[in-house]
């Protein structure tokens, strides 16, 4: 299988949250869209962190039942270069 053909399958919507948005909602798209990250915005649209998988998994140890309530915004890579 070809990198493009797994781009092509994958399609080229670009899926966002809030970085007020929970974890566990998050995670739940991610599930849904079949997708490793989203961007996160704030309220005016604007780009302010990344979440990943690997974001979700690092914090897991931590206290994985409160995970799923806390905000995104909280885990997220910030920083991101656009």
């Amino acid at each position: 299988m070809l990198v493009s053909d797994i781009l092509q399958s994958k399609g080229m919507a670009v899926h966002t949250v809030l970085a007020s948005t929970r974890i566990a909602d998050a995670v739940a798209l991610l599930n849904a869209k079949r997708i490793g990250a989203v961007v996160v915005t704030d309220a005016g649209g604007a780009v302010v962190g990344i979440l990943s998988e690997r974001d979700v998994v690092r914090h897991l140890g931590d206290d994985p039942a409160a995970l799923l309530d806390r905000p995104v915004g909280a885990v997220m890579t910030s920083g991101v270069v656009t």
